[in-house]
Parts: structure tokens; sequence; C-alpha cells
């Protein structure tokens, strides 16, 4: 009886460690492959010139309220171009994290299906069945802000039928 528990204890964690190992390698993979786009916006504060005192104290008055007055001028041309620059990019970025989602989503319930046909090992199948499911979850929590409340509501309704399905019909 106490050898048995130590192969339950090695096989679960066996199962772990495909669980990690594999959501590591598609989050790897993805990051090697299908690069996320680079954002330009962060390159406005970088390439704006600095046009004022860094500090309008040290100033005299009459100089003082120019400079207070150039900064926020300052301040508010380069809210405008960030503003600009991030409604251009939004569409961009939030087409790849869907594009990321269907990637994680696609990958995810293949490999909990493969794991259900390798239910002869259980380290295997039930990394396997670790590994999508989380899988699954990083894709959703990557795309869950730009989800519609619909998509979310059908997505999860799913996969909790999955889950159950598995479970009444696999583990029993």
């Amino acid at each position: 009886m106490v050898v048995k528990q130590k192969i339950d204890i090695k096989h679960k964690l066996l199962a772990i460690a495909i669980a990690i190992v594999l959501v590591s390698f598609v989050a790897v993979g993805i990051e090697t492959f299908y690069k996320e786009p680079e954002n330009p916006c962060n390159r406005i504060y970088e390439t704006q010139p600095k046009a004022f005192v860094s500090d309008c104290n040290v100033l005299q008055d009459p100089e003082r309220t120019t400079c207070f007055r150039e900064q926020q001028e300052f301040y508010n041309n380069q809210t405008v171009e960030s503003q600009k620059c991030w409604d251009k990019f939004q569409p961009i970025e939030n087409n790849y994290k869907r594009n990321v989602f269907v990637i994680l989503l696609i990958v995810g319930v293949f490999t909990i299906i493969v794991g259900l046909f390798l239910k002869g090992v259980f380290a295997v199948y039930l990394g396997l069945m670790l590994g999508g499911l989380v899988t699954i979850l990083m894709g959703i929590i990557r795309y869950w802000a730009n989800m519609n409340e619909y998509l979310r509501f059908i997505i999860l309704g799913i996969l909790l039928v999955l889950l159950i399905w598995i479970s009444y019909k696999k583990l029993r």
C-alpha cells in the first residue's frame, strides 16, 4: 500500500511537470513564431524634445509663468499625439490578442483531446489534460478584456460543459 502511494505521488508530480513544460513550450512557441507587434506609441515621449526647464520654480516670476504655460502646452501636445497613436495601434494589438487567443484555444483543446486518448499512462494523461486546460485559460486571460460579454459567456459555458463531460465520461 505504501509503494502505491509513492507511485501516485511520482505520477502526479510528473503530470504537473508535463503540464508546466507544455504551457511554457506553447508560450515560447507563440513568442518565437508570432511576435507581438511593437507599440510605436512608446517612442512618442522619447522623440519629443525637452522644450522647457524641468523646474520652473527656480525662475523669476514673469519667466516662471511662461515656463509653466510652455510645460502645460508641451504635455497637452504629448497627450494628443499619444492618443492619436494609440487609436491607430489599438486595432493592431486587439487583432494580435484575438489571434493568440484562437491559437491557444485550438492548442489547448487539441492537447486535451490527445490526453483523453492516452489514458493508459496516468502521468501523460493528467499532464496533457492539465496543460491543455491551463493553455486555454492562458488564452482566455490574455484576451478577456477584449472579449465582448457574449463571447465570454459562450466560452465559459463550453469549457464548463467540456469539463463536466470529461469528468463524467472519463474519470468515473
